[in-house]
């Protein structure tokens, strides 16, 4: 299983940073009433799955580049569904920093007929509508589009976003603990994402973060993100 993760971690580590074990992400978005934007992204790996990631690497005689490869993963996001440009940087061998440009974010990362993203700008006195659905059956969906790898890499860190078994958080990282240590669970169960979202108008209500003014915030949990034990529902109004 080391060899087999070695081989794939340079790309495979950006996928889904969202859906990243033990990393920790900022994320803050700007968008225009037609759905487009952008995104600023600054995330980083956390010292345990570094050190991880690291131990695969001396399994091939060394890593040459960054551990987190800004440049691959340009690649991988400027082909995916509603993603218009991709601009991340290195600001460390772990760390990336930079903006995503949204060409229309009820295009973004979507697969067949389940969406991820739903958007519907306001018209007259219906007002403006930005949903996220995260689920077991989509999740799977969301990493192709952006790595045909990456369901593998997280199907080899026993991750149900990736592998669809159903299991409790608990005993996700139960599992993490048996086989990659109880260091590496704690950080994964203390991880977390936070986002910023400035909406085109003043936001009339939000489901699953708070608001004030124009702008939502959330703050969700890798676990959640991991495990998905229960689908994840996110909603704004404006």
């Amino acid at each position: 299983m080391k060899n087999f993760l070695r081989k794939k971690i340079k790309v495979l580590i950006l996928a889904i940073i969202a859906l990243l074990p033990s990393c920790s992400a900022r994320i803050n978005a700007q968008m225009v009433q037609d759905g487009s934007g952008s995104i600023q992204l600054q995330a980083g790996l956390e010292p345990n799955m570094l050190t991880l990631i690291r131990s695969f690497s001396q399994l091939g005689g060394g890593q040459a580049g960054p551990l987190l490869d800004a440049a691959a993963l340009n690649r991988s996001l400027e082909a995916a569904p509603g993603i218009a440009s991709s601009a991340l940087r290195n600001s460390a061998q772990e760390k990336i920093a930079g903006t995503i440009g949204i060409s229309h974010m009820g295009d973004l990362l979507n697969a067949g007929v389940n969406r991820f993203v739903q958007y519907e700008a306001p018209a007259g006195a219906v007002p403006g509508r930005l949903a996220i659905h995260l689920d077991r059956s989509i999740a799977p969906r969301i990493l192709i589009q952006i790595s045909s790898e990456a369901v593998d890499y997280l199907s080899a860190l026993m991750a149900p976003a990736a592998t669809g078994e159903v299991l409790t958080r608990g005993e996700y990282l139960l599992l993490i603990e048996s086989v990659y240590g109880k260091p590496l669970a704690a950080e994964i169960a203390a991880s977390r994402v936070t986002a910023a979202i400035t909406m085109p108008g003043t936001v009339k209500s939000v489901k699953g973060g708070t608001f004030s003014g124009r702008e939502v915030r959330f703050d969700i949990s890798l676990l959640d993100l991991l495990v998905l034990e229960q689908p994840l529902d996110y909603e704004i109004i404006y």
